[in-house]
This record gives structure tokens, sequence and C-alpha cells, in this order.
């Protein structure tokens, strides 16, 4: 039940000026659907079974957009699932697999543990988003956090990233910077928020 801190990478900027834009991106909810259980303790889940799994519309676009305009793509996602035993860790780990290996995000930064564990990484805590800035030489300011929760946008808020929320049924009272109908709609406001911050302060005037 530890805490992963995605792939054994070396950094293609390491050691260089915090300097890189990256989007952050919730896995349940966000890259796959969530599964709404009306009779079960928590109303909305991650899929338990790989029969429920499911992409998002256009996820594997939407990540490939994002690559090409340059941003690191890092899944930040708390998965505690397997400990509630809620699944198997069999189960959980195909699942898992089956979306890092279609979506191929550069990076991956996770807490698996319980609420009541008090681990420091777990969203809404921006550990992981600033662990993955130290990392990568990611410039947070800069960066977006993409998901479906409040716990995602505080994270986010947090890390001093533009928060899109990716508006459902269950999140209306959520603050955030951009609400957004889906993922490929949220990676729209990254390419024009990365055009409009990109443009020569002469263009403002």
């Amino acid at each position: 039940q530890n805490d992963i801190f995605g792939p054994d990478k070396v950094p293609l900027y390491s050691g260089k000026m915090f300097n890189r834009s990256a989007v952050f991106l919730d896995r349940d909810g966000t890259v796959i659907e969530s599964i709404h259980r009306p009779d079960f303790v928590k109303k909305i889940t991650a899929p338990f079974h790989e029969s429920e799994l499911k992409f998002v519309p256009n996820a594997y676009l939407a990540l490939s957009r994002l690559k090409e305009q340059g941003f690191l793509r890092i899944l930040i996602t708390n998965q505690p699932d397997v400990a509630h035993g809620h699944m198997e860790e069999k189960t959980w780990q195909k699942i898992h697999n089956r979306v890092k290996d279609t979506l191929c995000f550069d990076d991956i930064f996770m807490c698996r543990h319980l609420k009541e564990d008090n681990c420091p990484l777990k969203k809404p805590s921006p550990l992981m988003l600033q662990a993955a800035a130290d990392k990568w030489g990611i410039d947070l300011i800069n960066s977006y956090m993409i998901g479906d929760t409040d716990a995602d946008m505080k994270a986010g808020k947090a890390a001093g990233c533009t928060t899109i929320l990716i508006d459902r049924f269950y999140n209306q009272d959520v603050d955030c910077d951009w609400r957004v109908d889906d993922l490929m709609s949220g990676v729209k406001v990254v390419e024009i928020m990365d055009h409009l911050t990109s443009e020569p302060e002469a263009n403002f005037n």
C-alpha cells in the first residue's frame, strides 16, 4: 500500500530551472469514467471490475494534443479502494495498467492510503504536484490541474496551478478557475490559456 511516485525516469531537464509546464490529471471521473453506485457506501467510485473500465470520450486524443503542445502529462490520483477492501489488488493492477498503457502519461503520482491514515500526500494536499515539480523542473504557476472533485481543485489551487473542473452532477458546488463539459474541452482551455500567456506583451496594448 505504499505511495507510488511514478516510473523510474530521469527528467529530461534535470538540474535546470523550473521552466516546464505540465497538465496534472486526475484518473477516475477525468480520464476514465467514474461509476455511480446509488446503493453503495460511496455513491461515486472508481471501477472495481475490469468490465467497468471505460475511458472518457477522446481521452487518447486529448492526451496526445497536450503532448503536441509541449506539456508534460502527469497523473495525480488517490487510489484507496484496495485498502478499503472494495476490490482485490490483482484487479486494481489490471485496471490501472490498462489506463497507463493506453494513455502513456509522462509520469504517475498516487496515494493509496485511507483518509484516516493521514498521509501528507493525499489530495487535497498539493504535495504530489510539488513532488512532480521537483522531479521534472515544472513551473506550477504556468501549469494546470484537470479533475472532477473538490480535492482535485484544492490540490491544484494550493500548488499554484490553474484549475479546470469537469462538470459532473456531483460537483456543482466545487470552486475552480474553469468549469468545462468534458476532458477535451479542458484541453482546449489549456491551449487557449497557453496561447494568451505566450503572446508578446505588445499584443495586449
